[in-house]
């Protein structure tokens, strides 16, 4: 009896094991799959569910009015590498040392959702444009992000339109989902190319013909001037805005289809806004780094909600944990917002999230011209700081020395920011404190430009710099 006894419980204890252990591997109970679906330079207002342009986007409106709609998403630098590099690390992109530039690359030593994610045994893997564009050394992360790179289906030649990616992104995404286990959860990043200039010449054309949109019907946004010639580049912009929505259309049908839409959390966002100017895309104005965000959960959150809390890219990441289960205790400083999801209500759900800080180091621009700044906004005003990059590492004093202009706008009556408030002594009061809001936060999340030190930032600036000159060679050095 003994005997037999021993044997009973060795034999429940391997059964034990191997049940485990194909747990872990296959079926993730309660661990939903993850979409995000992230174009490539798409100012919010250019979506159809906010309400400002004609450019049509239904699946887009259809992920929003299934779920949320956030009116107040912003990408943490209006330029793409650091704007992703935030949302993957659930970082503001300043405390991502070479992390926080273009053209350069993200350190190993901040982890990615996705490694993380990849621990848990989720299937993770990603098409078209990832972190980027910069360089992949050992010490740096890899182009894959720790996933698999599906790149290799492409659109057969005669349904490509000049400038636009080759990728045919939806069947890469199938791919995908066909190499996973069953049951295994995934993590996919579609990657659109578009709408990210250059554009055809005629894209302005094949908008009024496939989609019924004339220039006529073109958002010109205050700054810029309202000429045929411009019109004609935002319809260029467009047509690739449609195309990138279909792209989104084909994704979730494509969910539908192979059974996973209901366990799916679908996020769409852009890395940063559309150019449209100097007061748009690697600015520090509002259409630099204000994005569209719209989050669909089937099942899960309560759909049909407009949500004004203020989502940075870097507070995606630590909810993607929360949704998945996972502590965070990898440093991210990003703060989750799961509740905000789980939540019935629209309008402010969380109160302290009444505010966000973006900025930019560097975009391309040579010495000694300076795109760097920090931005506070709130629901009705803007506090902007630019510097300069003069001053060499060793002589650098303090963070106040290389400040080079300040501007405060009122941007509920000045949605397009063309009337610099800073010297109006009714506002003294209010930019006081807004400057006091965002010194402390920078602060606390140890911004080089706050704290002074700037050693880092300053050795990488002259790096992307070198690499600019040079035609950005060795992608992998």
């Amino acid at each position: 009896m003994y005997c037999g006894g021993s044997l009973l419980k060795v034999f429940i204890l391997v059964c034990l094991i191997l049940t485990v252990g194909k747990t872990e591997i296959y079926a993730q109970a309660g661990k939903p799959n993850i979409l995000i679906f992230i174009t490539d330079d798409e100012s919010w207002l250019e979506l159809g569910a906010y309400g400002k342009s004609k450019i049509p986007t239904p699946n887009f409106d259809k992920v929003a009015k299934n779920g949320i709609l956030f009116t107040n998403a912003y990408a943490s630098a209006p330029s793409c590498a650091p704007s992703r590099a935030s949302l993957l690390t659930g970082r503001n992109f300043w405390e991502l040392k070479q992390g926080a530039f273009i053209q350069a690359w993200l350190p190993k030593e901040f982890p990615l959702i996705t490694d993380i994610l990849k621990k848990q045994n989720y299937h993770v893997g990603l098409t078209g444009k990832g972190w980027g564009p910069g360089i992949y050394p050992e010490q740096g992360h890899a182009a894959s992000l720790g996933g698999v790179i599906k790149n290799e289906i492409k659109l057969p030649a005669a349904e490509r339109v000049e400038f636009m990616s080759p990728i045919n992104y939806t069947a890469n995404f199938g791919e995908f989902l066909q190499s996973k286990k069953t049951g295994q959860p995934f993590f996919f990043w579609y990657g659109s190319n578009e709408p990210h200039d250059p554009y055809a010449e005629d894209n302005w054309q094949r908008l009024e013909k496939e989609f019924g949109v004339t220039l006529n019907d073109m958002l010109m946004p205050g700054f810029i001037e309202n000429t045929p010639a411009n019109k004609k580049k935002r319809a260029n912009m467009a047509y690739e805005a449609c195309i990138a929505d279909r792209q989104l259309g084909t994704a979730i049908k494509l969910l539908e289809e192979k059974g996973e839409l209901d366990n799916t959390i679908i996020i769409f966002t852009s890395d940063n806004g559309t150019y449209v100017g100097e007061k748009s895309k690697a600015s520090a104005y509002d259409l630099g780094s204000h994005v569209p965000l719209a989050i669909m959960w089937p099942g899960k959150i309560k759909a049909g909600r407009t949500v004004t809390d203020f989502i940075n890219f870097s507070d995606l990441a630590p909810t993607l944990l929360e949704i998945a289960g996972i502590k965070n205790a990898y440093g991210m400083t990003g703060k989750g917002f799961l509740d905000v999801l789980l939540s019935t209500a629209s309008g402010r759900v969380d109160s302290g999230r009444n505010y966000t800080v973006t900025g930019l180091e560097w975009h391309g621009e040579m010495d000694p011209e300076s795109k760097s700044f920090r931005t506070i906004t709130t629901d009705q005003f803007t506090y902007i700081i630019k510097y300069s990059n003069q001053r060499a590492v060793e002589i650098y004093t303090s963070p106040e020395s290389e400040i080079i202009a300040e501007e405060f706008y009122d941007i509920q009556k000045d949605p397009w920011q063309s009337k610099n408030l800073v010297q109006d002594l009714g506002y003294k009061a209010v930019i006081t404190e807004l400057k006091k809001r965002l010194t402390d936060y920078a602060i606390k999340t140890g911004d080089p430009r706050f704290t002074g030190d700037m050693s880092t930032f300053r050795l990488t600036r002259q790096f992307v710099q070198e690499r600019k000159r040079n035609g950005y060679k060795n992608k992998t050095e």
